[in-house]
């Protein structure tokens, strides 16, 4: 920890090795701020200078903390600081009993930092999050080593957010090359990488490899292993007259990749095709409401579950039209040709190499 109080009850915050060898050479009294415990002063040379209770602490927040942990808050307080802004530690908000990582100021801006190293609940998220949000006090969430290098997915759906600039976006921080940056523009087909800190450079495109062949045979597989979602929808075909395998091939084409839906991207494009067998026009706004049903909005709590699905039923809207299947007339929807829909997996997979 890296805030005490002292004796008089004036706060303490611990920010560089020479502020805390002058605490120790004046003998300064330094308590914790919660059970009023002395603490010691940990001074050495591998981790930041911080405080520490005794052993033997029952106190709430006399866990140690990780190095990790420790090192990634005072890095994000150094680049704030650097940035022009006031960075203060640990600073406890007592309306919504929470204590930000880091809690900025400058001028009549304030944002908390949250350095996430440990698992945390999608509910807790939400919580917190919550918290931050009844005090009107925007919090940004930043990812540590457990989350570094993986690829977007279910262990970082929950931290993704979404702004009109940069899409949807996750942040990250390495204690260990001490570097932070983001993955922003998320799609299906790839992301942006940016170094924001120490050094800003330019972003660079990752992109992500995809296969209209992988995807039409995650068909075949998810029937074969009698996946539920996906025979609810087979039963759906059956009723059509059509087979899901043979399902039309701009149901795999352009997907978002967005998180937060009930279940596959491309079995939901199945489901709208059958929902919209004979409506020959409808709204964007309707669109966009029919994904709303498939939204589980509790899964990406930054993120918001209608903004899913606008993600959702734009990148569909932009497949359908690509292919020249629709057409869009201000924000009227009308069917120009209908998708074909083949046989079965096999000739669709014949397909889709010659093309």
């Amino acid at each position: 920890m890296f805030v005490a109080i002292d004796d008089a009850g004036q706060r303490i915050q611990l920010d560089a090795h020479d502020q805390a060898t002058a605490l120790q050479v004046t003998g300064t009294v330094c308590r914790c701020p919660v059970c009023h415990a002395e603490l010691i002063i940990r001074n050495g040379q591998v981790l930041p200078a911080h405080f520490a209770h005794r052993a033997g602490s029952d106190c709430v927040v006399g866990e140690p903390e990780s190095r990790d942990h420790m090192v990634g808050k005072h890095l994000l307080a150094t680049w704030a600081r650097a940035a022009g802004w006031q960075a203060d530690f640990e600073v406890y908000l007592p309306a919504v009993k929470q204590r930000a990582d880091v809690l900025l100021h400058r001028g009549d801006a304030v944002q908390a930092l949250e350095f996430q190293c440990a698992p945390l609940s999608v509910q807790r998220l939400a919580e917190r999050t919550a918290g931050y949000a009844q005090l009107g006090l925007p919090v940004q969430w930043l990812l540590g080593p457990r989350y570094v290098g993986q690829q977007p997915g279910p262990a970082t759906a929950k931290f993704e957010t979404w702004s009109a600039t940069r899409g949807r976006e996750l942040r990250f921080v390495d204690p260990h090359t001490r570097h932070m940056w983001a993955w922003w523009g998320l799609t299906n087909a790839g992301w942006n990488v940016e170094q924001l800190a120490p050094n800003a450079r330019p972003a660079r495109w990752h992109a992500q490899s995809t296969s209209g062949v992988s995807t039409a045979r995650q068909i075949l597989q998810a029937l074969a292993y009698r996946d539920r979602d996906t025979m609810a929808v087979q039963a759906l075909c059956y009723q059509r007259g059509v087979h899901l395998a043979g399902c039309p091939v701009v149901v795999h084409q352009q997907l978002s990749g967005v998180p937060g839906l009930q279940t596959k991207e491309w079995l939901l494009r199945v489901r709208w095709l059958l929902d919209f067998w004979a409506v020959p026009t409808w709204t964007v706004a309707g669109m966009t409401h029919w994904w709303m049903d498939y939204v589980v909005g509790a899964r990406v709590p930054l993120m918001g579950g209608r903004q899913v699905a606008a993600l959702a039923a734009d990148a569909w809207l932009a497949a359908l039209v690509a292919g020249d299947y629709v057409t869009v007339d201000g924000q009227q929807l009308r069917w120009c040709q209908w998708p074909t829909w083949f046989a079965d997996g096999d000739r669709k997979l014949a397909a889709i190499h010659e093309r």
